[in-house]
């Protein structure tokens, strides 16, 4: 599928067939594409729960407000996890980059005393602001992924935090939930969704072009 198809025909979905599965090595796949996001100094700081136990999802899909059917019908339901303590994977990141060839062994300490340099220079602010951006990001990818698949997503952002963390065992001290992201087959078509025209969303050079 063209990308700009992918991009047109990604919709948020409101419920799923619930006889439509996706094995672990398609997800373990979609993953390591949606992997290759973006990320600052290439902390890679998301993080994913996949829950594909019916009991589990039927569980979250009480802690999610109005959006229960598509948590409860789809084939698997991502949570999407921010690490707060990305540093802590600093020396498995450094030898996986030297191990794959995008780093040489002796720039090895010098990278990790740069990267930790950074991550200390920082609030607790500004790196709650930065996890957010990199896992949404990966969160975007891999909705785009799954739609090239062939198949569909509900990215939901209204949830129980504490009480999903609880149920699935997460480190809330380290670990942000970001949003759950359920994925499956449509059961119906998505419903139609319009976007604001331009003049409304970009302006040139400075920010007093928007209308209104």
């Amino acid at each position: 599928m063209e990308l700009k198809t992918v991009i047109e025909q990604r919709k948020t979905i409101k419920a799923f067939n619930p006889t439509v599965k996706i094995s672990r090595e398609e997800l373990q796949e979609m993953l390591m594409l949606a992997q290759l996001a973006p990320s600052k100094a290439n902390l890679q700081p998301w993080r994913f729960v996949v829950v594909d136990d019916e009991a589990l999802k039927k569980e979250l899909s009480t802690q999610v407000a109005f959006n229960g059917p598509p948590c409860e019908t789809a084939s698997v339901v991502v949570v999407v996890l921010a690490d707060l303590h990305y540093e802590k994977l600093l020396d498995d990141l450094v030898d996986q980059s030297i191990e794959k060839g995008c780093l040489h062994q002796d720039f090895r300490d010098r990278k990790i005393d740069f990267l930790l340099g950074l991550h200390q220079q920082l609030t607790e602010l500004d790196i709650r602001d930065q996890v957010l951006i990199d896992s949404s990001l990966s969160a975007m990818q891999l909705m785009l992924i799954a739609k090239d698949k062939g198949y569909d997503t509900h990215a939901i952002g209204v949830f129980n935090r504490s009480a999903v963390v609880n149920l699935l065992d997460i480190d809330n001290n380290r670990y942000l939930p970001v949003m759950l992201l359920a994925i499956g087959r449509a059961a119906n078509p998505p419903l139609l969704s319009c976007r604001l025209g331009l003049e409304y969303t970009v302006s040139w050079n400075n920010g007093r072009g928007f209308k209104k």
